[in-house]
């Protein structure tokens, strides 16, 4: 009896077997959170693509910096516009602006006439010795002493260079000055927007690498369960378990440093905005692969043309050649004119003798015109000194600028080509993905029919991940060099 029941025992088995077999080789649910996985679930109604790679914000911390609400995304004009009001770069740039603006205003005080006036008030008390005063009236002549005399002035006067080369042209100079301090500010700007957009972009990319991080994990935590359960049945050897358990921990290392990398790119991103680090900033995790090369040769040329940079170093050239010709025009003659009015009241306070204590008021108004004619001869060297000291800024500035126009050609050539490397690597990461993941499937499907093994199985997933993590990569450091071409171009201002 015991004999005849063999048979049934082998079919159980091998049935057990089969289904236990079956069971490894179904794909488990990904509802189902695996021990020491850190898993991010989606609030109701939100998009898995609208997960914060680098998980949910801490609550309980009070936004320092720009106000948002819960689950808004910042784009990349968002953030570009909060960069230049509160970057420090930019702010600065402007601070020169305005005392550039300032300075270019004093300068009109060598040209226009300046306006004065005052008003004066004394109070004299005479001693006796020059007290006596005589009095006239109509019908009779007095005498006395004065006690004291009032004197209430009210002045106005007029100044102005009737001839003055050397004002006009500081008065150009300070203008021009000024233009190149716009110009500088206008460079400061679109400085901050590219390292706004570089940042932006490597944080974008640190967050699309931790989905594929993450992604890795669960795929090598499936691989892991599925070569348990065929061991269980004596499938696979032990060999197949261990490296299964080998790789999971590899992806799982990777996606603990890829989350943290997602911080750090958040933290660089608000210190170039100038938030505070506790502010909430969520930024949408889009990558486009719309990036169009322009012509290179256009390119240097709209950057001569355009750049902020270069016109800055051609107003500061232009003014260096108004102080040179400013400092020569010292030795021409200055004529100043001026204009002056004084209208006073005099109240005397006499002491006559058998009428007490009289006072006496009387008006007087007083003109006066100059006009001053000034040559210089001889001042000790100091427009000579002048001369050659506004001579030398000028050649230095031209200098700068010839030497800016080679720079800026240099560096549009060099980010056009890194553009260009860019945007081919898109096209050669996309092909490589696809092949990846054709070889993943076919690695794969071969492995659960028992004809490729376990490793085979492990470096297709190796070589996905890469796939991935070279194709996130080529898409952010085209949107990188994209924004550093236009950097250097400098053709659009913010």
């Amino acid at each position: 009896m015991i004999e005849g029941f063999k048979p049934l025992r082998a079919q159980a088995a091998l049935v057990t077997g089969a289904i236990v077999v079956w069971m490894a080789l179904m794909p488990p649910a990904r509802a189902a959170a695996q021990p020491g996985a850190d898993r991010v679930e989606a609030p109701s109604g939100a998009a898995p693509d609208s997960l914060p790679a680098g998980g949910p914000a801490p609550t309980g911390a009070a936004p320092a910096g720009p106000q948002t609400r819960a689950g808004e995304r910042w784009s990349l004009a968002r953030v570009v516009a909060a960069a230049l009001e509160g970057n420090v770069d930019a702010r600065a740039a402007h601070a020169r602006t305005v005392q550039a603006r300032g300075s270019a205003l004093r300068a009109w005080s060598g040209i226009l006439p300046s306006v004065t006036g005052q008003l004066i008030y004394n109070h004299i008390v005479p001693d006796k010795q020059s007290s006596l005063t005589v009095v006239y009236t109509p019908t009779d002549t007095l005498s006395g002493l004065t006690k004291r005399e009032q004197l209430q002035t009210a002045e106005a006067g007029v100044r102005s260079n009737l001839f003055s080369v050397p004002a006009w042209s500081e008065k150009r100079r300070q203008s021009l000055l000024r233009r190149g301090a716009e110009e500088s500010e206008a460079e400061a700007r679109n400085g901050v927007v590219y390292a706004v957009k570089q940042q932006y972009f490597a944080l974008v990319k640190a967050e699309r690498l931790a989905e594929v991080a993450r992604e890795s994990e669960r795929l090598a935590r499936d691989e892991e369960s599925r070569a348990e359960a065929l061991f269980e049945v004596g499938t696979v050897a032990r060999g197949d378990v261990l490296k299964a358990r080998a790789r999971r921990a590899t992806t799982q290392l990777d996606r603990i440093r890829a989350d943290n990398q997602i911080e750090i790119q958040r933290s660089k991103l608000k210190q170039i905005m100038g938030v505070k680090p506790g502010a909430a900033l969520e930024i949408d995790p889009t990558l486009g692969e719309g990036v169009a090369l322009p012509d290179s040769g256009e390119s240097v040329r709209t950057a001569l043309s355009s750049r902020p940079e270069l016109s800055r170093a051609s107003a500061v050239e232009r003014a260096a050649r108004s102080g040179l010709f400013g400092a020569r025009s010292e030795r021409l003659p200055k004529v100043v004119g001026d204009l002056a009015v004084d209208r006073s009241k005099i109240t005397d306070r006499v002491s006559v003798s058998g009428f007490g204590d009289l006072d006496f008021d009387r008006y007087a108004t007083e003109w006066q015109g100059t006009v001053r004619l000034t040559l210089p001869f001889f001042d000790g060297f100091a427009l000579e000194g002048g001369m050659k000291s506004a001579k030398g800024t000028l050649l230095e500035a031209e200098a700068q600028r010839r030497q800016r126009e080679v720079d800026v050609a240099v560096e549009v050539q060099q980010a056009w080509l890194s553009m260009r490397e860019a945007v081919q690597r898109i096209d050669v990461a996309k092909e490589g993905l696809a092949s990846a993941e054709e070889d993943y499937s076919f690695s794969k499907g071969r492995y659960e029919l028992g004809a490729g093994t376990f490793l085979d199985l492990l470096n297709a997933q190796v070589n996905l991940a890469q796939a991935k993590q070279s194709y996130v990569e080529a898409l952010a450091d085209a949107h990188v060099a994209e924004a550093a071409l236009e950097q250097a171009v400098g053709s659009r201002r913010y």
